[in-house]
């Protein structure tokens, strides 16, 4: 059988799991997902920062085992990742791009609402809201501006995310009908 990929790439919280999700559900299909692979989220800040000094070159923060992992499925994969196309290991692999377009300020909401969803009763909370906070100031609105520059205009297509989730995946399915 023959391999199809559709890469979702947009900011945290612009709604990649949930339109994987539902694509996978609504077209049929397996959803990867680069965060079960990736290794950046483990870094020291100090490394994230010279990493972005540096340009936030894609060939630095390659996922170990997931040009594998992606190499071993078949039939309709929804693969989402931050890094689309213009990732050295994994980009040549996608056959359609899109690029979830969010606002900063939704994006960040969402995230926050996400975090709070999983976390409700846990005393560390706080402490893990307080972190990703920090570190959205310290470098992940840096991280998004080099992920607009160089992912977003090597997309296919780009969908406005700030829609209903629904809304997105309509939207979005009849972009991918367009593709096959």
């Amino acid at each position: 059988m023959t391999r199809r990929i559709v890469s979702v790439s947009g900011p945290p919280g612009a709604g990649k799991s949930t339109l994987v999700q539902g694509l996978a559900r609504e077209m049929g299909g397996t959803v990867v997902a680069y965060d079960d692979f990736e290794v950046i989220t483990s870094w020291p800040s100090e490394k994230v920062m010279a990493w972005l000094d540096d340009g936030a070159p894609f060939d630095k923060v390659i996922a170990p085992r997931l040009r594998d992992y992606l190499e071993a499925q078949s039939g309709l994969i929804f693969f989402e990742t931050p890094f689309g196309k213009p990732c050295p290991d994994t980009g040549g692999m996608i056959t359609t791009s899109i690029w979830l377009e969010c606002p900063d300020d939704v994006a960040l909401a969402r995230k926050i609402g996400a975090l709070a969803a999983h976390n409700q009763g846990n005393e560390a909370f706080s402490a893990m809201i307080l972190g990703w906070l920090q570190a959205y100031e310290a470098f992940t609105r840096r991280a998004l501006a080099v992920q607009r520059e160089k992912v977003k205009p090597t997309a296919d297509f780009e969908v406005f995310a700030e829609k209903s989730a629904s809304a997105v995946l309509s939207s979005t399915i009849l972009h991918l009908n367009r593709y096959e």
